[in-house]
């Protein structure tokens, strides 16, 4: 990888930025998978609050899950969107995050929060790091992928992105035989080969999205995936403004021009110079709106 990719994903983004927290993610371990388990101890799923308890996971990682204050929010998502805020929100329940914490001294977010901390962490520590939408193998056998971010490192030593997951526990993917830190790359579909898959009729894995539209789930994560590739990991519910009535709307020509930008996204650092372009010049895809604004704008028209 040349010096100037590897410059860009040291850039931090408003999501990413370590601010006045820059000495403490610089305190905390070097190593690859003492930080990943760091972020992992500081966050709970809000799925865990909506499912049956898990004794195991309640016994060795959590507590009770009937510990969780009952006036905090199950899903903390909007409260912490930047690095900055989960390490302030962090820092508030525990006032040192040092440890493995219970789920009363953890902030309860979801995976694409845990990415952008892990981001920010690693990019703090000078390690170029990415964060990256897609879909994700819980299990070990293919059966299914599921809404998920990841993240990418640089390993200079061997020369690679390392794809890593640091979103909760699998015990570190020892019952598999590898890291949840160094995770094998069937384990992830990414959105572009999730659209072109879907697009071309070629796909032989089945997605699960929390959009009943799947193609539009799909292309919500392309979004995604492209804005977090250029350093700018966006909300959940940010998107381009010409989405916003779905893309049932599209015609065959917007259709295709996602098609280049996802074939362009299959190879993000061969194809930098094109994605930068697009970045640069298509405000379409580009310029963004979230369901509030989309609010403000009906009501005010």
């Amino acid at each position: 990888m040349n010096e100037e990719i590897q410059r860009h994903y040291l850039e931090t983004s408003i999501y990413t930025y370590a601010g006045a927290y820059k000495d403490f993610l610089l305190s905390l371990p070097d190593e690859i998978p003492s930080i990943g388990r760091w972020v992992c101890d500081q966050i709970t799923h809000p799925s865990m609050y909506f499912t049956e308890p898990s004794p195991y996971l309640e016994g060795s990682y959590f507590g009770k899950f009937a510990s969780y204050p009952k006036r905090r929010f199950k899903n903390e998502d909007e409260l912490y969107i930047t690095a900055v805020s989960m390490l302030a929100g962090i820092l508030y329940l525990n006032g040192g995050a040092v440890g493995r914490k219970d789920v009363t001294k953890r902030i309860t977010v979801s995976c694409r929060q845990a990415s952008v901390l892990f981001s920010a962490i690693l990019k703090a520590k000078g390690i170029p790091c990415r964060s990256r939408a897609g879909f994700m193998d819980f299990g070990d056998a293919g059966e299914s992928y599921l809404e998920h971010w990841v993240n990418e490192y640089w390993d200079s030593g061997e020369g690679r992105w390392v794809l890593a997951d640091v979103d909760g526990y699998y015990e570190y993917e020892v019952r598999f035989g590898y890291s949840q830190f160094d995770l094998p790359r069937r384990k992830f579909v990414t959105a572009s080969e999730a659209w072109l898959g879907l697009r071309r009729h070629t796909l032989d894995k089945k997605l699960d999205v929390f959009t009943p539209d799947l193609l539009q789930g799909v292309c919500e994560y392309l979004f995604m995936d492209f804005h977090a590739l250029m350093n700018n990991e966006i909300f959940y519910s940010y998107q381009p403004l010409y989405l916003r009535d779905g893309i049932q709307f599209l015609g065959e020509p917007e259709l295709r021009e996602l098609d280049e930008l996802a074939e362009l996204l299959r190879e993000p650092d061969e194809n930098r110079e094109r994605i930068k372009e697009m970045w640069e010049h298509n405000e379409k895809l580009s310029v963004l709106t979230n369901n509030t604004q989309n609010i403000y704008e009906d009501v005010f028209r």
